[in-house]
């Protein structure tokens, strides 16, 4: 069988056992790799063990990517004051632009520089295919344009991988999110 085609078999059948939404998914069922603003290869196992936030975002946009970035910067100021500090992980949608150049150019853009908890991945189309599949995310390139439709989401993943809510990166409030994350175990 070949690989595209293994994959999507993989994917549809645990598409079908999570059955509707993103929540219970877990972004570990299929290993994708990825390539970190060093260049150096990472998996979303990296964050196993980890509650973190995951969303979708190309660095080119001009539409909603702004908008969510600028979300997920308010999102991370709000877990913080909720003592309650997560990595934040944001998957490029445009694997053939997003170079390490225009991923550090995104990163000042958007006072992302010096921010240690923003990690921006960037695969290969079937890697972004694979992982949007798997959480139901929904995009599309325009042929014509070449601008990139999608979802606005963000996702709220647990320590196994699985997700555990979601909002819309645009229009929801942040505290039902913020709410749904643990506070952290007291340290000893």
């Amino acid at each position: 069988m070949r690989r595209p085609l293994a994959l999507a078999v993989v994917l549809a059948a645990g598409l079908a056992a999570a059955g509707d939404g993103a929540a219970g998914r877990s972004v570990l069922a299929v290993e994708t790799a990825w390539r970190g603003e060093d260049g150096a290869r990472v998996s979303l196992s990296k964050w196993k063990g980890r509650w973190y936030v995951l969303s979708f975002v190309y660095t080119s946009c001009a539409g909603s990517c702004p908008l969510t970035t600028k979300k997920l910067l308010r999102l991370d100021a709000a877990l913080q004051k909720a003592g309650k500090p997560l990595p934040t992980v944001i998957v490029s949608l445009d694997p053939a632009h997003d170079t390490p150049a225009e991923v550090a150019k995104y990163r000042e853009r958007y006072g992302l520089t010096g921010a240690p908890r923003f990690s921006v991945l960037v695969g290969d189309d079937e890697q972004v295919r694979s992982l949007s599949l798997l959480l139901d995310f929904r995009y599309t390139r325009n042929p014509e344009s070449g601008v990139i439709l999608h979802d606005n989401v963000v996702y709220l993943v647990a320590p196994d991988g699985t997700v555990r809510t979601h909002m819309s990166s645009l229009a929801e409030p942040l505290a039902d999110f913020v709410d749904a994350v643990p506070a952290p175990a007291p340290r000893r």
